[in-house]
């Protein structure tokens, strides 16, 4: 029995069966899922949860960190090494925008989505280190996967 929902302490997700099960045929997204590693920043638990929940519940293989600084310390010494970085924008320990700016400086391959609910995207390309995507919270589960799934394939 599929079961469509996702109960975190004080948080249920619903999310529809019919945007995230679909079959597809084989194509490189469906590789992607199963070589990719993502790794998930955010600093609020609840967030990155559900964030990781939702693509775990897509086929990816996610680690979540809490705190940036661990995450790149993570990545420096990872092997193999992430395909894909999402990050928070807002973070007290460091930015998503630094984050990834250090990321793609250990890891110049490095695939990364930035989220926000503070922040525009307009205001992301004047950065540097521009993220592959933007993400606008809220966001919907299927956004999240057809935007993860872009990504890898590109």
């Amino acid at each position: 029995m599929l079961r469509n929902e996702l109960t975190l302490p004080y948080f249920r997700l619903r999310i529809p069966l019919d945007g995230m099960s679909q079959a597809k045929p084989e194509s490189d997204s469906a590789t992607a899922k199963t070589t990719a590693l993502l790794y998930v920043v955010d600093d609020e638990p609840m967030v990155g949860d559900v964030v990781q929940a939702i693509l775990k519940m897509g086929g990816y293989e996610t680690v979540f960190f809490q705190d940036p600084t661990v995450a790149f310390k993570t990545l420096s010494e990872a092997n193999p090494k992430p395909t894909l970085l999402l990050t928070d924008f807002q973070m007290p320990q460091m930015t998503g925008r630094e984050l990834i700016l250090r990321c793609k400086k250990a890891h110049p391959t490095l695939k990364t989505i930035l989220y926000s609910g503070n922040v525009q995207e307009d205001t992301v390309a004047f950065y540097p280190a521009r993220p592959d995507r933007f993400l606008r919270k809220p966001f919907s589960p299927k956004t999240l996967i057809d935007l993860v799934q872009a990504v890898l394939s590109e």
